[in-house]
């Protein structure tokens, strides 16, 4: 009787022993996986491309313009961004586009644009960093702004954002297809402008016939004479008296370059800006 007895918990000691093993095996086996997933890299989002504090476009927008710079952006593979700030706290906005341009908009290998947008002084500025100005020249980011500056200033602020965007990725497609930046001057088609001319200079003629010929107090002459009335006027003494000669002489300023919101801007970078 006593065998069984201790054959028993002999068993179950046996049992309870491999139990905890298990247990313990089990759980180091789990600390292993806690430690490989907390090694995993955690996936960053994309880079901010729209930064509106003052809330002028609403969130579905701003979603809607966010996924259409993405795609240019990965189509070019360039920075584009869009800022509206109240004011610049008294900085040129200038250097403000280009600051703001170096700080958030860079990191791709064809450069980065930025689109800044100050509401106090309702001033407009794109930005260029030195590599994104080799494929969208100056006149062309002036070109880019006939396209939104209307929409600015009637605060539709969505429409202004939407055509900036399709103005980047018009310009950066003509790059990459012709090697050279966009031109707006290129877009005049010379044939139609040589037919243009042509055309105004024959109705100005016939115009001018019209208005001749309607004249009733006018007649052709053939020697200048006889436009004269040779009895209207009388001279009867010739004298010139010289009085006196005045001259004044002015020290010529020397020019000096602008600061304005121009075109152009230093460290490489460039662009264009106005008002709205």
């Amino acid at each position: 009787m006593m065998k069984k007895f201790f054959a028993f918990v002999t068993l179950i000691f046996c049992l309870n022993f491999t139990v905890a093993f298990a247990a313990n095996e089990n759980y180091d086996d789990y600390g292993d996986y806690v430690d490989d997933v907390q090694k995993v890299p955690i996936a960053v989002e994309n880079p901010v491309s729209i930064v509106d504090t003052l809330r002028l476009l609403q969130p579905n927008e701003v979603s809607a313009l966010t996924k259409k710079i993405q795609q240019v952006e990965q189509k070019h593979q360039v920075r584009i961004g869009i800022e509206f700030l109240k004011n610049t706290h008294g900085q040129n906005i200038v250097d403000t586009a280009n600051s703001l341009l170096d700080r958030n908009f860079l990191g791709e290998p064809n450069g980065g644009i930025l689109l800044l947008v100050v509401m106090d002084s309702r001033k407009w500025r794109i930005a260029t960093d030195a590599v994104m100005r080799n494929r969208i020249s100056d006149l062309a980011t002036e070109e880019i702004a006939t396209s939104f500056v209307d929409k600015l200033t009637n605060g539709d602020y969505y429409g202004a954002c939407n055509s900036y965007i399709d103005g980047v990725d018009k310009c950066l497609t003509y790059y990459e297809t012709n090697g050279t930046p966009y031109d707006p001057s290129q877009g005049i088609d010379s044939s139609a402008l040589i037919v243009s001319i042509i055309t105004a200079i024959i109705l100005s003629a016939i115009f001018r016939t019209m208005l001749i010929s309607s004249m009733s107090n006018v007649q052709q002459a053939t020697t200048a004479g006889e436009y004269l009335n040779r009895d209207s006027v009388k001279i009867t003494d010739k004298n010139d008296t010289y009085l006196f000669t005045n001259v004044s002489r002015r020290r010529k300023s020397k020019s000096r370059g602008s600061s304005g919101s121009g075109r152009g801007g230093g460290g490489g970078h460039g662009g264009s800006g106005g008002s709205f």
